[in-house]
């Protein structure tokens, strides 16, 4: 940015070469975070805290659906707003911050008004509404829903009284806070845990969870028909269920899809006598499974002509750099290694990651 800022003096006074650089960074960071480059005004914070294009899409598509006007009621610099507006639906956003709400203005093209989220000055009981509360006290960021603001039961509020609603919470919310009856999803963008998005109102299905994975489009429901909850023992195939489905508590509902089975009541790795493939979890055949020790590991790595390519872990105590260290220079074909604890016996399993045909 100051390299840049320097260059830009050369054509304009100082303070606007700043903001320009300012900005020609941002964007750039704004178009690697998301993929999409479009020409948005940014702060540094507020890019930090916006909604990814495709999920912002997803949620914009189903207000779309309701037939009410929609407000942003935390629109920073309008992410979600853009997308709601993009769909010809009636919208407004509501922003604090002076600065912020005129970079959203600008952004979004619909106006935005300054004001309180927790003191919306809208009948909201007429409308669709959407809060992201902000996870931020000061320049940290905050777990604790009694610091968000607005502050979490105030969210849920001003929610439960809109025609619609929907509030975005930070993926390891404890899920003491969210609501009993709602429906719920977590959203996955590629391997990134993205939200937790709560629905409220019109269009909510009461007591439904939901894994959704993008921008595949995948989807799986509490609903759904679930495997039986007591353990077997593994057999040839492994699958390792992806983030969302296991905030969304439907790993038995992915083993049914799959035609697999629980190894532990407490662990998310399934396993089934035949290959499956789904977006919702990565498949391994099993080429060898062991007691875990790192001497026994080592020197059965070596037997096989096999390399660590891939480490991964549930339930298992030592981080997977670390046990890449431990277990040192090894050469041979690729495999995936995947630590675990059945019942009470720390376990690896020697893998090969498979793919589902073109």
């Amino acid at each position: 940015p100051g390299r840049l800022a320097t260059a830009l003096r050369r054509t304009f006074p100082a303070a606007e070469a700043s903001a320009l650089a300012e900005q020609l960074t941002l964007r750039a960071r704004a178009s690697r975070n998301h993929g999409i480059s479009r020409e948005f005004l940014y702060t540094a914070e507020g890019l930090e805290m916006m909604t990814h294009p495709l999920v912002a899409a997803r949620r914009a598509d189903r207000l779309a659906v309701y037939e009410r006007d929609v407000v942003d009621l935390t629109a920073g610099l309008g992410g979600d707003l853009h997308a709601v507006a993009a769909r010809d639906v009636p919208c407004a956003g509501l922003e604090r911050e002076p600065a912020t709400a005129l970079l959203a203005a600008a952004n979004t093209g619909v106006p935005v008004v300054r004001g309180d989220a927790a003191h919306p000055p809208f009948d909201v009981a007429r409308l669709a509404v959407v809060l992201d509360p902000s996870r931020r006290a000061g320049t940290s960021r905050t777990f604790d829903p009694a610091a968000y603001s607005p502050r979490w039961d105030a969210a849920v509020a001003i929610a439960t009284s809109a025609a619609a609603g929907v509030i975005k919470a930070q993926p390891g919310i404890d899920a003491s806070y969210i609501p009993p009856g709602v429906e719920l999803e977590a959203v996955q963008l590629g391997t990134s845990m993205r939200e937790l998005t709560i629905w409220f109102g019109q269009g909510a299905e009461p007591g439904i969870r939901r894994a959704v994975l993008l921008p595949a489009g995948e989807t799986l429901e509490s609903n759904e028909p679930g495997a039986p909850p007591e353990p077997r023992a593994p057999a040839t195939f492994l699958f390792d269920p992806e983030s969302c489905v296991t905030r969304s508590t439907l790993v038995r509902q992915l083993a049914h899809r799959l035609g697999a089975w629980m190894l532990d009541p407490h662990i998310a790795y399934l396993s089934a006598d035949a290959a499956a493939f789904s977006p919702l979890a990565a498949t391994f055949q099993v080429l060898d499974a062991l007691p875990f020790s790192v001497s026994r590991l080592k020197e059965r790595m070596r037997q096989g002509r096999w390399r660590a390519d891939e480490i991964r872990r549930r339930a298992f105590p030592v981080e997977p750099d670390e046990m890449r260290k431990l277990l040192g220079r090894l050469e041979g074909d690729p495999v995936t290694l995947l630590f675990t604890t059945i019942g009470s016996q720390r376990t690896v399993f020697i893998c090969r990651r498979l793919f589902a045909p073109a």
